[in-house]
């Protein structure tokens, strides 16, 4: 991340440090989640796997910032002074209180305080405040268009944390209508499994049978008549892909064979 020299102070209590430590240790969890093992459980499939949808620009450089940031915050004693020498780095602390909050109030991570709404809203706006101080010294050290562009930067790589590493699980069912969703999945399995009987050079079915067939395999696997779940196809594209195109080439395997001794009896 390129930043300017200068430098901007922001001083935490130590409710202001738990509620930034609980959202970046969550993103770092899921960031080295993905790195080492390259799993995505909390992606949103609804968009990671579908085309012409912004799913953001992953950077290298911005993922090391939000490490060292997390190192710092913690190691901070009771409180204290963060310093900070760009923007993005303030805006990665308002997107761990977020995080944090949600959490919190999901129940999957409780903080341990009293008045979480009120107290996070009061640090976002101290960050914020200090965040565009941050930003007028980029502005005045960078210029105009080299602020926009490390504006652009976090924008993209902040989207890429979103759809990849900080869906809750528990709102997939309410972003839309069981239908709907149902038919989503389904059109994400049968491009993936298009996708992979291309590389494999199988025949490949008519739009209606390739539904219909992926349709049967996720009754199969909700059935707990597979090796995988339904979780594992949707935090795995790889797996997905070959359990989909796997299920279509056995299945066309089967009609073969039937087809046969009908045959040799002509």
């Amino acid at each position: 991340m390129s930043a300017p020299s200068d430098s901007e102070t922001i001083r935490l209590s130590p409710r202001d440090q738990q509620f930034i430590c609980a959202g970046l240790n969550w993103i770092v969890a899921n960031y080295e989640l993905y790195r080492i093992k390259d799993k995505v459980p909390n992606a949103r499939p609804d968009r990671i796997w579908r085309r012409n949808l912004d799913k953001g620009v992953f950077d290298q450089q911005l993922a090391d910032r939000v490490l060292a940031l997390r190192a710092e915050v913690s190691t901070l004693t009771a409180g204290g002074r963060l310093r900070a020498s760009s923007s993005a780095e303030f805006a990665a602390c308002a997107l761990a209180v977020r995080v944090a909050v949600t959490r919190h109030n999901h129940g999957h991570r409780l903080l341990e305080m009293t008045e979480v709404e009120n107290s996070s809203v009061r640090l976002l706006r101290r960050i914020e405040t200090v965040r565009k101080r941050a930003k007028r010294a980029e502005v005045r050290q960078l210029a105009e268009d080299g602020y926009k562009e490390a504006a652009r930067t976090w924008r993209e790589f902040s989207t890429w944390l979103r759809v990849h590493l900080l869906d809750c699980q528990c709102k997939r069912k309410r972003r839309a209508p069981p239908f709907r969703y149902r038919r989503v999945l389904v059109h994400q399995f049968a491009q993936l499994a298009w996708n992979e009987l291309t590389d494999r050079r199988h025949k490949i079915p008519d739009d209606r049978e390739l539904r219909r067939l992926v349709r049967l395999s996720i009754r199969y696997v909700r059935r707990g008549r597979s090796h995988f779940t339904m979780h594992d196809l949707l935090t795995d594209q790889i797996t997905a892909a070959s359990h989909f195109a796997n299920f279509v080439i056995l299945h066309d395997e089967k009609a073969e064979r039937k087809k046969r001794p009908h045959e040799d009896q002509h």
